[in-house]
């Protein structure tokens, strides 16, 4: 199996389930616990609710009720040390150099986690101007006899990433996200396709990334919108590209 879980397990199972899989999985805790730190600062965390995330490279998260930075953090290449002293988990990360350490203690487990992540390429654009200036010296990779005639336009809803008219003479729309696009990308582009339709007929909305998300896409279609990928490769020397 790929992951494997326990729900409210005692102290001791939890320690022997890290033990078992952090070298191999992703190991996630929500559990209740103090964190001390101390290296090249201290600091200290009170009780609480959070969660941990161990990986099997070294990499150390604790994260909390809101924000995306974790709250303590150690870098790969950290030691995991588990055990379990006077009815108390103990989790402790050791960094050798320079030398810091964060040590968890949990009473209680509500649930632990194991997951076999799987490795895979990612590609990701330098910004989403540089897309924009690729297309724009690349116009077949969208359909031929297109004509681009501005970029960041500005309307009461932000800046068009770019705007032109194709061969039919319909307006074209274009938004551009440098990784994979989501609902509130296409939501974006659908309020600046309103604005244009107020102004003019015959509008077409792109939506243009490396790649979307299932319910992303599904809301394009049922707004008439258009999807574009645009793929980096090596460098952002080349693409391949797939209009949906």
């Amino acid at each position: 199996m790929n992951y494997h879980t326990l729900i409210e397990p005692e102290l001791i199972d939890t320690a022997e389930f890290i033990k078992k899989y952090w070298r191999s999985h992703v190991i996630i805790l929500f559990l209740n616990c103090q964190v001390k730190y101390s290296g090249r600062a201290e600091s200290f965390l009170e009780y609480g609710d959070r969660i941990l995330m161990i990986k099997p490279d070294g990499t150390l998260l604790i994260h909390g009720q809101s924000k995306r930075e974790p709250i303590n953090w150690q870098p790969p290449g950290s030691t995991i040390v588990i055990r379990v002293n006077d009815k108390v988990l103990v989790i402790r990360s050791i960094r050798p150099h320079p030398r810091e350490e964060i040590i968890i203690s949990s009473p209680v487990v509500y649930v632990a986690a194991a997951f076999k992540c799987t490795k895979g390429k990612f590609l990701l654009w330098g910004s989403e101007s540089e897309m924009v200036d690729f297309l724009i010296k690349h116009p077949e990779i969208f359909e031929k006899g297109i004509k681009f005639i501005g970029k960041e336009v500005q309307t009461p809803y932000g800046k068009v990433d770019l705007v032109g008219e194709d061969s039919k003479g319909r307006f074209v729309i274009f938004e551009f996200k440098r990784s994979i696009a989501q609902l509130q990308g296409v939501s974006q582009l659908k309020r600046y396709v309103d604005y244009y339709t107020k102004l003019r007929k015959d509008i077409r909305g792109v939506l243009v990334a490396p790649n979307i998300t299932s319910s992303a896409l599904r809301l394009l279609k049922e707004y008439g919108l258009e999807f574009l990928r645009l793929q980096p490769v090596k460098r952002m020397t080349a693409i391949y590209r797939v209009k949906e």
